[in-house]
């Protein structure tokens, strides 16, 4: 017996969102979207960090005098001795280190590793975005996750350290196409408040990624075999995603494609058990027509000072909480045992995202993520403290250990919540290429992290104090973007100006050639 809703009033016009909210965005079809994308992401955040996990210097056997009775620390030892003939790593795991001979002089390789990753996401972020808009939502998560599967195939295949790092830089380009879109796709098959508890339990799914990327290193014998986890769960949400996931209504109501977007809801409505919507008229959240040609151009979010100043402003936040969510995480063997700091970190996340994800909804975003950044910005000044290395708090874990994983864990917090902030700004029609222009500064962000493990070798406070110094600045930014709590989401130019209150004329000058152009017709 399907369920009556209360979308066939007297009233035929309703948005995107009124739809969504009358058919239950708590339904079946958005539980299995989004136990899919935690899967999805865990399997993200464990390629993103397996270069990490499985560069790890393997236990030394001593098979001679002179490495017995050597005074000096392994990694220190393996480069004055010889390997085969001296010393050999352990037989009972393989990584990169043991594959490809990444200790020494060859050591720098591990830290390019990830660096290759996040310059193929830096480059691929903005084309592949702009393709997620042009092509639509689905067709662009489902040709990214089938690239996943080959290129984690070539890097399992890889006979040399260059390959390795030639696949791990096509697999940063998928992330980053794959990221923006599945994110895409999460906020615009429900409703606010749920995408918001969304990007934070996807986020924590992908620092989980982390943790288990150090949990199957510490577990697998042989590094090939770490590439079958994620291979496999990538290929199986592109293939569920193919026969369940219709295009977003967003999407399709931007481009003018009114029935099929219709045609999307109702489909949503009758797998969810409620009935198919009837008589209804799409509009937009403010009554505004959209049109297929409004706001393609990427030109347009530079042009106005409103969507100026607030990229401006995010994108420099993007490229904070990245440098400190990453920044931290690679830090992680000057803090123990690097396997289970990175399990711990990984653990962290998810508490500190849920209590966001509750105040985001009560106070704000702005507010939210200033709250977050200053507490992140309070435990890494604490670590300042050099009696925090030497307090002991549980097994090998120290206090800086964990004001280093609350700093992180507050970081990735605020990094979930602004793939939320920056999407409730943009209009549906450049949404994905503004969410890809704060990606690329936060991927500048990426590419600066992995240089932690070299700076080190010079003072390992100098990335606490630049962390902590754009953490100032990014909290004052943010008093320059509007709360967006409580608002729909803009399909078009008019909405965001008329939500955010921006200048009537500005708008008029935008949307003036195309209204000259329709009138001409």
């Amino acid at each position: 017996m399907l369920k009556g809703i209360s979308l066939n009033d007297d009233r035929a016009e309703k948005t995107i969102e009124e739809c969504i909210a009358a058919t239950n965005p708590r339904g079946r079809f958005q539980v299995i979207v989004l136990t899919l994308l935690v899967v999805e992401c865990i399997a993200a955040g464990y390629v993103t960090f397996q270069m990490q996990s499985l560069s790890v210097l393997p236990e030394v056997i001593c098979k001679s005098e002179s490495c017995l009775n050597s005074k000096l620390e392994p990694e220190d030892m393996i480069c004055t001795l010889k390997r085969g003939l001296d010393w050999e790593f352990s037989s009972e795991r393989s990584n990169y280190v043991t594959e490809f001979d990444l200790y020494c002089d060859n050591k720098y390789l591990i830290s390019l590793g990830t660096t290759f990753y996040f310059v193929g996401f830096f480059f691929a972020v903005s084309p592949l975005s702009s393709l997620v808009d042009k092509m639509g939502r689905k067709f662009s998560a489902e040709l990214f996750l089938l690239l996943h599967v080959i290129f984690l195939a070539a890097n399992s295949l890889a006979t040399n350290i260059w390959l390795v790092l030639a696949a791990r830089t096509l697999l940063g380009a998928m992330h980053g196409g794959a990221s923006i879109a599945l994110f895409i796709i999460s906020y615009e098959f429900t409703t606010e408040s749920i995408a918001t508890f969304t990007a934070m339990l996807t986020g924590a799914a992908f620092s989980m990624g982390g943790g288990v990327a150090g949990l199957v290193a510490l577990a697998s014998s042989h590094w090939q075999y770490t590439m079958i986890v994620p291979a496999g769960i990538f290929g199986l949400v592109g293939a569920i995603f193919y026969f369940i996931l219709p295009e977003t209504p967003h999407w399709l109501f931007s481009k003018g494609y009114k029935q099929e977007a219709l045609n999307s809801l109702n489909f949503i409505s009758q797998f969810n058990g409620y009935q198919e919507l009837e008589k209804i008229q799409l509009v937009s959240p403010t009554g505004h027509a959209v049109t297929n040609k409004q706001g393609q151009s990427f030109g347009i979010l530079w042009s106005t000072p409103f969507f100026r100043r607030s990229l401006i402003c995010f994108s420099f936040c993007w490229f904070t909480v990245s440098v400190c969510y990453y920044g931290l995480e690679f830090n992680a063997s000057t803090l123990g045992n690097e396997y289970l700091v990175m399990i711990l970190m990984g653990c962290f996340d998810f508490p500190f995202k849920m209590v966001l994800y509750v105040l985001a909804g009560k106070i704000g975003r702005q507010k939210s993520c200033q709250l977050y950044l200053s507490l992140g910005l309070i435990c890494l000044i604490l670590t300042a403290i050099p009696q925090t290395d030497y307090i002991p708090i549980s097994g090998n874990f120290t206090m800086k250990t964990m004001l280093v994983a609350s700093g992180r864990a507050f970081s990735g917090a605020v990094f979930a919540l602004l793939y939320i902030y920056t999407s409730e700004i943009l209009p549906t029609l450049v949404r994905s290429v503004g969410m890809s222009t704060c990606s690329t500064c936060a991927r500048i962000g990426s590419l600066l992290a992995p240089l932690v493990i070299l700076v080190n070798e010079i003072s390992p406070s100098i990335i606490y104090v630049f962390i902590v110094v754009c953490l100032m600045i990014s909290m004052g930014l943010l008093r320059n973007i509007p709360e967006t709590l409580g608002r729909p989401l803009p399909n078009c130019l008019e909405d965001c100006f008329e939500m955010f209150g921006e200048n009537a004329d500005e708008l008029q000058r935008l949307t003036k050639p195309e209204k000259e152009e329709e009138s001409s017709n």
